[in-house]
């Protein structure tokens, strides 16, 4: 999936996977911006409950706005790629789990 586009979205690099979804970071030239998708796998796509989960997520995420929680820009459906996927807010450094890990070897050293 990187370096194509996934709808108005040019698709740079693979971030992290799932058991729902893989996300990705995007650049979105009309507004110059960086962006995070998240892409329901292929395999869940085809099964309406897992489309409708999704969409609810991405639905309900946006719905909420608070400085610790990422912002829900865009949902949509690429054609070309069959796929469904969410636009949010890209959060710059380390991954919770990679913050996580960090903190632990500090407890344990």
């Amino acid at each position: 999936m990187t370096n194509r586009r996934l709808g108005k979205y040019e698709v740079k690099e693979r971030l992290g996977r799932g058991g729902m979804a893989e996300v990705f970071r995007a650049y979105h030239a009309s507004l110059d911006r960086f962006v995070a998708i998240k892409v329901l796998h292929g395999f869940l796509a085809d099964d309406p409950e897992f489309k409708n989960r999704f969409e609810r997520e991405a639905r309900n995420i946006a719905r909420l706005k608070h400085p610790n929680i990422v912002q829900v820009y865009d949902f949509d459906f690429d054609a070309e790629s069959d796929s469904y996927y969410m636009v949010m807010e890209l959060i710059e450094g380390p991954t919770l789990k990679q913050r996580l890990f960090e903190l632990l070897n500090n407890v344990l050293l």
